[in-house]
């Protein structure tokens, strides 16, 4: 029988008796701005605060250097059958443009029913309510009904550069039965989304330019019967890539795909949310790519590779005109994976399919590091767990299980230690998450707060 201490209600009033406690701690977060790109000293100051307010829940606590921003991870064995892992992060986005803030964007503001701050809702807000909410559940029982760790990095905004100098030789830290990707929030009544995985990405640039293959510089127009033209050659080799059927050319390149479960599938086809009226609500888009809809769309979104062009330049741009054979293009283009497709597969299949096509001229750079895919099963017991009891907090309306994230993150480092949830709410659509005036619902918090208590309890009685 389900210990009445521990019921949902009686778990968000004790959460809201925490609120200020709460607040107090972001409070002391939100002062670092915490940009990984910049001061590596504030990063610093921010990782031993972190560190300072995990030590004082009791937990063992280690700060682990890497090539950027220190990893904290921090663990309470009380010896119980069950590991619940928390993936956060303490680095957030730039706060511009300044000007568009009304509230400070690194203090504290309380306004009405919600709360600013950059980090509020991602992610030094969601690490406080998870904290929080490992202590409530331990006061209420007497005790921590499952052992606890928290994985707190400081460069997840800017792609989790070094976060696997820490993951990769530390697997056995990484180990649980169950993880949650920054925040579990499910809100009385309100639809929310539980995805199991996230697709990969892989970002390139590709140049054509340099002598001898392209000019020393821009050449008269006059002489494009003559002179290669770095722009169409570079228009070409991505022509090459995919065709207008959405098919990708690169050989080898479906061969790694693996295909959907039906067990997948027919998660997606019972979803709730029309994609359709995402698209056309948010980006004015009145038909998808090839008419897609319903099930083949979701399959495109959630569930296939895809490769975009993300920026071109070349030539002349400026007002009027301007004859000429530019003497460089450059193009950003990004890869979208899935199982089993990686980062170093997919760089080798692009390199090899420009030189076979015969753009050996076309230069080719990896930037930055990407991720690879990263999948859950949704059959998964903690992942079935988490969907029961957020159902059974938001009927009448819909929790959707999703199998994979159409973004991307750092999930692959680590689902082969532990089953991952990442879980999105759709009831508060105002928190203007990398943008000004970041911020999140009181009560959303202090539910999530209650919502990750009962998650560690009912890991414990399984």
């Amino acid at each position: 029988m389900q210990d009445e201490r521990v019921s949902y209600p009686n778990l968000v009033t004790e959460s809201r008796k925490r609120e200020k406690k709460a607040l107090d701690m972001f409070a002391e977060l939100v002062k670092y701005p915490s940009v990984a790109t910049r001061d590596h000293a504030t990063i610093l100051e921010c990782a031993s605060c972190v560190e300072d307010q995990l030590r004082k829940f009791g937990y063992s606590v280690r700060q682990f250097p890497t090539g950027g921003s220190p990893v904290v991870f921090a663990e309470r064995n009380v010896g119980a059958p069950k590991t619940l892992l928390f993936y956060q992060h303490y680095d957030v986005q730039p706060e511009d443009p300044i000007e568009s803030w009304s509230v400070p964007p690194w203090q504290l503001t309380v306004k009405g029913e919600r709360f600013y701050g950059r980090g509020a809702n991602d992610d030094k807000g969601p690490y406080v309510a998870n904290l929080i909410g490992m202590s409530l559940i331990e006061d209420m029982l007497g005790q921590l009904p499952v052992n606890v760790k928290f994985v707190v990095e400081g460069e997840e905004e800017t792609g989790s550069e070094h976060l696997p100098e820490f993951a990769i030789p530390n697997g056995n830290l990484l180990k649980a039965d169950g993880a949650v990707f920054e925040a579990l929030v499910v809100n009385p009544g309100s639809s929310s989304e539980i995805m199991t995985g996230a697709k990969g990405c892989a970002y390139f640039e590709l140049s054509a330019e340099g002598t001898p293959q392209f000019p020393r510089t821009d050449a008269h127009s006059g002489f494009g019967g003559a002179i290669p033209n770095a722009a169409w050659r570079l228009i070409w080799a991505l022509a090459s890539l995919k065709n207008a059927e959405e098919n990708i050319l690169i050989e080898g390149f479906r061969d790694m795909v693996k295909e959907p479960s039906p067990e997948d599938l027919a998660a997606l086809d019972n979803t709730h949310r029309s994609l359709e009226k995402v698209f056309a609500d948010e980006y004015g888009v009145a038909r998808t790519i090839l008419d897609r809809k319903g099930l083949d769309l979701k399959r495109a979104v959630y569930l296939e590779p895809c490769v975009s062009v993300c920026g071109f330049e070349s030539g002349y741009n400026g007002p009027g005109s301007k004859t000429i054979t530019p003497a460089r293009a450059r193009a950003k283009v990004d890869f979208r994976l899935v199982p089993d497709l990686t980062e170093e597969k997919v760089e080798a299949l692009l390199r090899s399919h420009l030189e076979r096509r015969g753009f050996s001229d076309i230069q080719v750079r990896r930037i930055d590091r990407g991720y690879d895919p990263a999948k859950t099963p949704i059959s998964n017991p903690f992942v079935q767990l988490v969907h029961r009891a957020a159902t059974e907090i938001a009927s009448p309306a819909p929790v959707d299980l999703i199998p994979m994230s159409w973004g991307s993150g750092p999930l692959y480092l680590l689902t082969p230690h532990a089953p991952c949830c990442i879980m999105v709410s759709d009831s508060d659509l105002q928190t203007n998450t990398h943008a000004p005036d970041e911020n999140w619902i009181l009560t959303s918090m202090c539910n999530s707060m209650a919502f990750v208590a009962l998650v560690a309890e009912r890991m414990a009685a399984t």
